[in-house]
């Protein structure tokens, strides 16, 4: 009977160590989705949050913006309009930044360069911070723009940020020829966070 309880005994708290971590990493990855540290204090980036996941990134790392790089192809309001009215009850800022085409239109301007510019209008202004910036995955819109963020402010090259883009979900073949084109051609402006 001893042996037979030990046994019994053994096998449920292996399988609560084997649990465990698949439990706690399945809820991180639902509420928490693909959250990151880009710089600690600055600037964090992650997938589409739940209600949850937000109220608990918000209050772990003290966010006082989120940029949302998420847009509706149609008429209707963004998927994610409900993350505007939990920022404005926290006394947050919510920023949203419609995604646009990384090639070169008929004038041979790059759509994108607006968004850009709108992020790093963001990022340069110390107050702020800490930010939150994702779209629906948190690996395309936002790994550009974390990437653009790399060069701008710790003056990576497009080579390295392309690198932490890919360690991070970014599939080479998702990295087309613009956006590739676009870091390898980005300068950084400059000015820095004020």
């Amino acid at each position: 009977m001893r042996d037979r309880l030990r046994f019994v005994l053994s096998l449920t708290a292996a399988a609560l160590v084997i649990a465990a971590p698949l439990v706690y990493s399945a809820n991180e990855n639902t509420h928490r989705r693909n959250f990151r540290v880009v710089e600690e204090g600055v600037l964090y980036r992650s997938g589409q949050l739940t209600p949850a996941g937000l109220d608990s990134v918000v209050r772990d790392h003290s966010i006082r913006t989120v940029v949302s790089l998420r847009t509706s192809r149609t008429a209707a309001p963004p998927p994610d309009s409900w993350e505007e009215g939990v920022c404005a009850a926290k006394g947050l800022n919510h920023v949203r930044i419609v995604p646009r085409v990384w090639g070169a239109d008929e004038k041979g301007e790059i759509p994108a360069e607006q968004a850009v510019q709108e992020f790093l209008t963001v990022m340069e202004k110390k107050e702020n911070h800490p930010v939150l910036v994702h779209c629906f995955a948190g690996i395309h819109r936002t790994g550009t723009m974390c990437a653009i963020f790399r060069m701008e402010h710790h003056r990576w090259t497009a080579e390295r940020a392309m690198t932490e883009m890919q360690l991070y979900g970014f599939a080479p073949e998702d990295l087309h020829e613009h956006i590739s084109v676009y870091l390898r051609d980005y300068k950084p402006r400059g000015k820095g966070m004020k």
